[in-house]
């Protein structure tokens, strides 16, 4: 028994001393991903602060834009209103109104002179 037990020993050993060099080597491996994840870590980090310093800006200029294409949109809808309501009043006037042509009298003479005859005799 003491043997089986001495060979268990040896075994368990040897299979814990291969997981762990197994353990180390998958470390050693990944301490180049490692390296790059924090690489991109810190380029993110760089990239985000960019974009905050860059964005804000941009979006205070949107939000100006917003708000005055608003108050001119509502500047238009008013117009609109007054013009339509133009435009009602004018065509109920001339509904209403009935106008009529009459001849004015000119009180500049005719540019013909009198003196002037058409002659037959010329042709």
């Amino acid at each position: 028994m003491d043997l089986a037990l001495a060979i268990f020993n040896v075994g368990a050993g040897l299979g814990i001393l291969a997981a762990g060099a197994a353990l180390a080597y998958l470390a050693w491996q990944a301490t180049p991903l490692i390296r790059e994840s924090r690489a991109l870590t810190g380029d993110l980090r760089r990239l985000a602060r960019t974009t905050d310093t860059e964005l804000r800006p941009i979006l205070a200029h949107a939000r100006e834009l917003t708000s005055n294409v608003e108050v001119l949109s509502e500047d238009v809808a008013v117009k609109l209103d007054r013009l339509t309501d133009l435009m009602n009043s004018l065509q109920g006037s001339l509904d209403t109104v009935q106008i009529t042509a009459v001849p004015r009298r000119s009180d500049h003479p005719s540019v013909e002179s009198w003196e002037t005859r058409e002659d037959d005799s010329n042709s």
